[in-house]
């Protein structure tokens, strides 16, 4: 059974027309089978996708300074303290859920993400369990430094451990870098 088509009116380009009329004869397509293609590969990007752009964009700058002499006192924080606290403050709320949704004590659960940190370079976990915990305020250098090393081994561990992308966290990191130290 065919599919049922509709029609799409547009304006576009002449120039833009003659080149896609172009390209459909080269292909040996109508310029409805052509577009109708073009258009079904388009590949959507998500928030999810555009999000994990953001995050690479901000791991490649911070993996570019670490070839530098001396990353901290050449550019110092990429994040404000602000949004460092926030950010170790949305970890600590979205592991005190995950706890409960595991129905986990706090110990049992930070024994469980040492498993997931003990197996990433430069983790840190003391600091990684102040922060958890709510004895530590993480400050916006403590979060570039964690992220000189390739990704912020809290975040790594607790997506892991709690086997979610945890969007609030990425955005809660986004939403603490100092925009103008990426230019």
């Amino acid at each position: 059974m065919p599919k049922e088509r509709t029609q799409l009116n547009i304006n576009i380009d002449p120039e833009l027309l003659l080149k896609i009329k172009s390209e459909a004869i080269k292909n040996g397509m109508t310029l409805t089978e052509f577009v109708t293609e073009k258009l079904a590969t388009v590949e959507s990007i998500s928030d999810n996708d555009a999000l994990e752009q953001r995050l690479a964009k901000i791991e490649q700058h911070l993996n570019l300074d670490k070839n530098l002499p001396d990353p901290e006192k050449t550019i110092g924080s990429i994040f404000t303290d602000d949004g460092a606290k926030n950010y170790g403050e949305v970890a600590r709320k979205l592991f005190d859920a995950f706890l409960k949704k595991k129905g986990l004590s706090k110990e049992d659960g930070l024994k469980e993400l040492a498993v997931k940190l003990a197996k990433l370079p430069h983790s840190s976990p003391e600091l990684v369990f102040q922060i958890l915990l709510g004895n530590h305020d993480l400050k916006g250098i403590e979060m570039t430094n964690a992220y000189r090393h390739g990704s912020c081994a809290m975040r790594t561990a607790l997506v892991e451990w709690s086997n979610d992308s945890l969007e609030d966290l990425n955005e809660a990191f986004l939403s603490a870098v100092i925009t103008k130290s990426l230019k």
